[in-house]
Formats: structure tokens, C-alpha cells, sequence
């Protein structure tokens, strides 16, 4: 291991390269924080009943509200590991060495290990299907292309030490700087993006891939810029998903595109050479600099990608949440734009850095925080949604907080965990609503006897138009009341599979008979269009 170097984190006497306050104090947190063990469920309108929150035994530090950035986002000390037995691992960053600590799903305290830290900067942890990894990394500040810059260790899930991958110079003076670290993996490939300072002093990403049973690195991409390759300068926070077989990836550019940049690699997932990439999309972020993006999923038929930002239309200096679907069928093309929450001009509420966290191929869950002004309400929201970025149902929340701890799925709930000085708090919600009003919003599609379900789905129109999300979001019937008296002569699409404009475009006949009343159109395909197989939906 590198000894001599210490960061502006470190404080105190070195032994063995390592801080020792840092580990006395580690040890003294063991020894003193008592078991406390008391489990509350909340429920109102609102709230999810079978949400939890558990104060357990553990280390204390202080992660709480870490998830979100200004500017640029930073390497997540703190995450979650399933451990493939129905247990999780805790695994945190301390400085001068990594915690881990395995619980039960009720919060039990199973064991305590620490594992050693084999350079001397932290890059973050990565569960994957059958082994962990963890980012290391050393400072380059001599520009030393024979310098050992990154290194990923594998371990089983049980931490014993299987191998490790490296890589050296890579145009890398400091790592994982000036953005946080993401993995993926398919079949023994594994994929890592993340940041770095590059040699002439500027900030951009780095992508790299190796093979895990051989450690043999295959691809890198380490330019100071290179968008031909999904390389961007000063990328505030990066995502990399494998998980279908295609690399894609997404970046929240600061400079030339500011953008949010979605890329997709033109070679599959498993085979080397991914310097090139087939189509990119973007969704402008308008330069915001506290514009924040919050993670990338693979859907059936969607990429989709959260953030938070200013409405696209300069109504509003609040940010809201957005889920940005990029179809698999047609990359690149008519990306679809929705906002969660409809937080205007004037409110005083606006929402943090969210977690996009996936159930299966057609349930995702997005989980935020609220603050009112500048001060935190000590609330989480979350959402479910479909596999197109569709808001099923209302948002709900729950008393508490998050951290830079990224939300996991183990079994049927999805945990997290939070410290803030004096406690330990593990969160769980259900990775399904079991609410049974979603299906009074199902319900909601028949206004004063006439059935609209033909072109109008309650949790497509609230997602995809703020104003109607503001006035309707927890109010399904005003909402189809809305549509049809006024969001159908507007040509406002209430679902997915009709699009007003489409189908006057498409029927020579029904725009001769109609000319510009929008409204008449919507219910020609209701009364004849459906049954006589008639198209209406946007081709992406």
C-alpha cells in the first residue's frame, strides 16, 4: 500500500498510512452506541402505510442529506450491498479505512469488519450480482503515466478479497474528482464511470471497462473532451447502464451541450471497443448550475433518467422532479419530458437531488426530498412509475430524511440508511404500492357517463402538463374534468396512444369533417377511430 500521502479530509498521527484518530474514534463508536430498536409506521392520505424507519446499532457518522449537490456532484461514501441471503451490508467510507456492517432486514446488527483501504483515496462501492467491488484511488499531481491512478478490488459477498483490476496515467491527475463514480456490469464485464482532473488542470469523465475473472482491462476513455465517445469536460454527475445488453450512458454537462446528454455505445455490452457511440439525446438544462441528475435505468422498451431542475419553460425558479424516457426503438429521437411535481412561481417548496431506484422492467420507484426555503422538512417523497416514465398514482411520503447512500432493492422493500451525528436510521418502503387508490384513478376515466379511457389516462396527463400537476395531483376526477373541458381544445395528449394531432394528420376524412375543433377528434376515435383500427399515436 502508498503511504505519505494525506488528504485535506485526514487529521491526526498516521499508523500504517491511515490517520489514527480516525480509527480510535471508528472503534470508540463501536464500543459505546447502545442497541435501540423501535420501529414506526406512518399512514395518512398521503403516506404509505407500509413504510418504515428502524434506529439500529451501528457507527455513527454523518451522511444525512449528502445525496444532493450544487454544482458538481461528489463520490458517494456511504451505500447499501444486497447479500443475495435476504441480509444487506452497510459499506462506508471512514477516511482511513471502510466500514462494513451486516444487518437483517428487521435492522439487526449481524457483524462488523472493516476492510482496508489499498490507496488512499475512497471511489465508491458497487453490489454487484454475485461479488462487490470497491474504487480506490491515488493522486497524479507529477502527470506520471506509469502511476497507478485507479484501482477496483473484487471481493465475494462475504468480503473476502478475490482479485483487482488497475489502471495507470490515464490522463488522471486526481480521480473521481468533480463528479461521483457509477458501475454496471454484464456477464464479466464490468463497466466504471466516474471523474477526474485531467493533466492540463481541467475536469471531465472517465470511462473504463475490464474483464472480472481475468482483471484484464479492455477499454478506456480518458480525453479531456471526446463527444464522439461520450466523453464530456466538466460533467457534474455521470450514470453507466449495461443491464440489457448496450452501453449507455448519461452525463449533466456544465459546459457545451448543458445539457443532460444521454449516449448510447455502438457496441454491445461484453465487447471491447467502445470508442464510439451511435446517436445521442439530450434535455437542456438551460445552464442551470444547480441543475442535479439523480440516476439512468433500463426499461423494457425506455432508458429513463431522473433529475431535478427549473421548468424547461422559465416559469419557475423551483426545481422539480423530471423523468426523461428515451425510447430503445428510435435512440436519439423525440425524448419524452415529464415533471413529478408541480412546485410554480411563488411556492415556497422545491425538491432535491432524487434516486431512481428499478423493480423489474416495468416498476421503477424515483424517491426525493422536499425543502421549504432554505430549511429541510424532513420528508421524503416518492413515485411510482411505469416503464415509460408514467407516474402511477399519487406521490406519497413519509416522515424522514436521505443520504448518499443510493436506495436498494432487497426482496419485496427498498432500504437505505441514514446517520447524522447521534443516530442510525434504516428506511424501507414497498418496491410496489399496495395503495389500493390506485384504482380509483383507474376508475377516474368516466365524466358525466362517458368513458374517455380510449384517450385518456389519468397519470400520463398529471406527469407530463405542470399546471394540471399543481391543481390535480391528488385529485383524479378534477383532473379528467380538466381534460375534457378544457385540455381537449387545447390538443393536450392524455395518454400514451393518442395523439390529436397525429390523427388529424393521418385522416383526411375526419380533418374535412372537423377542420380545427380539436375536441371533436378525440371523440370521433372514441366513438368510431378505436374500433374501426385507426392509429393516433406519436411514432417515435
Amino acid at each position: 500500500m502508498k503511504k505519505g500521502w494525506l488528504s485535506k479530509k485526514h487529521n491526526g498521527d498516521v499508523i500504517n498510512g491511515r490517520p489514527a484518530r480516525r480509527v480510535r474514534n471508528a472503534v470508540r463508536f463501536i464500543l459505546s452506541v447502545a442497541v435501540v430498536f423501535c420501529v414506526f409506521f406512518i399512514s395518512s392520505a398521503s403516506i404509505e402505510s407500509d413504510a418504515a424507519s428502524i434506529t439500529a446499532k451501528g457507527v455513527v457518522t454523518n451522511n444525512i442529506h449528502d445525496n444532493n449537490y450544487s454544482g458538481t456532484a461528489t463520490v458517494a461514501n456511504s451505500a447499501l450491498v444486497n447479500n443475495n441471503d435476504g441480509t444487506f451490508s452497510r459499506v462506508e467510507n471512514m477516511g482511513d479505512i471502510v466500514l462494513v456492517e451486516k444487518y437483517n432486514t428487521s435492522g439487526a446488527l449481524l457483524e462488523q469488519r472493516f476492510i482496508n483501504m489499498e490507496l488512499p483515496i475512497y471511489g465508491g462501492c458497487f453490489s454487484g450480482a454475485n461479488y462487490n467491488y470497491v474504487l480506490f484511488g491515488y493522486p497524479n499531481p507529477g502527470n506520471n503515466t506509469s502511476e497507478e491512478v485507479i484501482r477496483v478490488v473484487k471481493y465475494t459477498k462475504s468480503w473476502a478479497r478475490v482479485g483487482s483490476a488497475s489502471i495507470y496515467g490515464c490522463n488522471t491527475r486526481m480521480p473521481f474528482y468533480g463528479s461521483n463514480s457509477d458501475l454496471t456490469e454484464y456477464g464479466n464485464t464490468v463497466y466504471v464511470k466516474t471523474g477526474h482532473q485531467t493533466y492540463n488542470g481541467g475536469q471531465a469523465g472517465i470511462t473504463f471497462s475490464f474483464d472480472s475473472s481475468t482483471f484484464k482491462v479492455s477499454d478506456i476513455m480518458c480525453a479531456d473532451s471526446n463527444v464522439t465517445a461520450a466523453c464530456f469536460a466538466n460533467t457534474a454527475a455521470t450514470f453507466i447502464d449495461a443491464s440489457d445488453g448496450n452501453i449507455v450512458t448519461v452525463d449533466h454537462s456544465m459546459t457545451s451541450p448543458y445539457s443532460m446528454v444521454m449516449s448510447k455505445y455502438s457496441t454491445p455490452a461484453g465487447k471491447s471497443g467502445f470508442t464510439q457511440y451511435a446517436y445521442s439525446t439530450d434535455v437542456p438544462l438551460l445552464g442551470q448550475s444547480t441543475a442535479t441528475l439523480g440516476g439512468l435505468e433500463s426499461s423494457a422498451q425506455y432508458y429513463l433518467a431522473v433529475g431535478a431542475m427549473s421548468t424547461t419553460d422559465c416559469t419557475s425558479p423551483n426545481h422539480n422532479v423530471f423523468v426523461s424516457a428515451v425510447p430503445k426503438s428510435n435512440f436519439g429521437k423525440n425524448t419524452e419530458l415529464a415533471y413529478l411535481t408541480g412546485y410554480a412561481y411563488g411556492d415556497e417548496y422545491t425538491v432535491m437531488r432524487p434516486y431512481l431506484v428499478k423493480v423489474d422492467g416495468d416498476h421503477f420507484v424515483v424517491i426525493w426530498e422536499t425543502r421549504k426555503g432554505y430549511s429541510e422538512t424532513e420528508t421524503i417523497n416518492y413515485a411510482y412509475i411505469d416503464g415509460a416514465g408514467n407516474m402511477r398514482g399519487e406521490v406519497k411520503s413519509m416522515s424522514g430524511c436521505l443520504s448518499d447512500c443510493q436506495p436498494v432493492l432487497i426482496g419485496s422493500n427498498i432500504y437505505w440508511y441514514t446517520t447524522n451525528g447521534s443516530k442510525m436510521v434504516i428506511y424501507s418502503l414497498p418496491a410496489v404500492s399496495s395503495d389500493k387508490r390506485t384504482e380509483s384513478v383507474a376508475e377516474a376515466q368516466v365524466y358525466n357517463g362517458v368513458d374517455y379511457s380510449r384517450v385518456y389516462d389519468y397519470s400520463f396527463y398529471v406527469s407530463h402538463y405542470a399546471d394540471v400537476r399543481v391543481l390535480y395531483q391528488t385529485d383524479p376526477k378534477g383532473a379528467l374534468a380538466h381534460f375534457v373541458n378544457h385540455g381537449m381544445a387545447e390538443g393536450r395528449q392524455g395518454c400514451e396512444n393518442f395523439n390529436v394531432f397525429v390523427y388529424k394528420a393521418n385522416y383526411a376524412d375526419v380533418r374535412n369533417a372537423y377542420g380545427d375543433d380539436l375536441k371533436q377528434y378525440y371523440l370521433h376515435f372514441m366513438n368510431y377511430g378505436y374500433a374501426e383500427g385507426r392509429s393516433a399515436q406519436k411514432k417515435w
